[in-house]
């Protein structure tokens, strides 16, 4: 079986692995029954395609070409299916996607055009850098897939498809690419920072009503803590407030130095402490009185 190096194309983020056969363009069914929305590709070639149009070729990875460039590491390959430009028409046409008239609007527009012109595919777009290390190719892609799954995965399932096209958007916009495959190699990292770092809050999860500024000057603190409910709450408090314990607040109480307050609020403190005695003091006398009372009323011994 020949083997055949893959051409890296991607499709609004999906991936498409093409090969020259003779020189046209043939495309790798299982990424094609995966943008065209066939659950079984090979189901999809029984039912659709024709045999003449359907090859099996040994592909040899992105990531081996460079590594025989660059190590003399053995050649690892993978037998794929691809079929022609005629089968791949013959999906677009089944399919029942909304992306199928996109999708072969890119093909006619994109791809077989330079092609057709040159003999061969002319790569105006540097996508056989990729081939050379030069840039993140579909190794990197998927890796930045996983980042952005991970992002989205806290939203809804309804958001996360949108959010996910928003991202690799506004990546392709930071690095001046139609595809994340060709960002540069160099710049892998700074691709995924830059994915890692996007702010989901505010435009698809909402804002808290509540929070602590962003900004605080040195006199300002907030308290954070979680109501009878176990809901998540915010409070303002003063400069010189204390959040303590009543075993703390005896301890400091008693400890020299332990609790820096002034001897005036010292008095203070101690003044209402007294207050709050004797009013205990005389509820309790009180009650104490009013339970007599009522067990002679009743005839019960005290």
């Amino acid at each position: 079986m020949q083997t055949a190096q893959v051409i890296p194309f991607s499709f609004e983020a999906a991936p498409i692995r093409t090969v020259l056969i003779n020189d046209q363009a043939w495309f790798c069914v299982t990424d094609v029954c995966r943008v065209l929305g066939y659950a079984n590709s090979r189901d999809a070639m029984s039912k659709h395609c024709r045999e003449k149009g359907v090859a099996k070729r040994d592909t040899l990875a992105v990531s081996d070409v460079a590594e025989r460039d660059t190590t003399s590491k053995a050649r690892r390959s993978q037998t794929m299916t691809f079929i022609d430009e005629g089968n791949l028409y013959r999906l677009i046409i089944k399919s029942r996607k909304e992306e199928a008239l996109r999708f072969e609007a890119w093909v006619c527009d994109e791809v077989l055009p330079s092609i057709r012109k040159h003999g061969h595919y002319e790569d105006s777009n540097n996508s056989m850098a990729t081939l050379i290390g030069q840039t993140i190719g579909t190794d990197g892609f998927h890796m930045l897939g996983a980042v952005v799954k991970g992002k989205v995965s806290s939203l809804p399932a309804a958001m996360q498809r949108r959010a996910t096209s928003k991202i690799w958007s506004q990546t392709h916009a930071a690095f001046g690419v139609r595809s994340a495959a060709d960002i540069p190699a160099d710049q892998l990292d700074s691709a995924r920072n830059f994915i890692a770092a996007y702010a989901l809050e505010g435009e698809w999860l909402p804002k808290r009503d509540n929070d602590i500024p962003e900004s605080l000057s040195v006199t300002e603190r907030y308290m954070l803590y979680a109501d009878h409910n176990g809901k998540r709450q915010i409070k303002a408090i003063p400069y010189d407030a204390f959040v303590l314990s009543h075993k703390d607040l005896i301890k400091g109480m008693v400890t020299p130095g332990e609790i820096m307050v002034s001897t005036e609020d010292m008095f203070e403190f101690a003044m209402a402490a007294l207050v709050n005695l004797k009013s205990r003091s005389e509820y309790q006398t009180k009650r104490v009185r009013d339970l007599t009372a009522a067990c002679k009323q009743n005839g019960v011994k005290v």
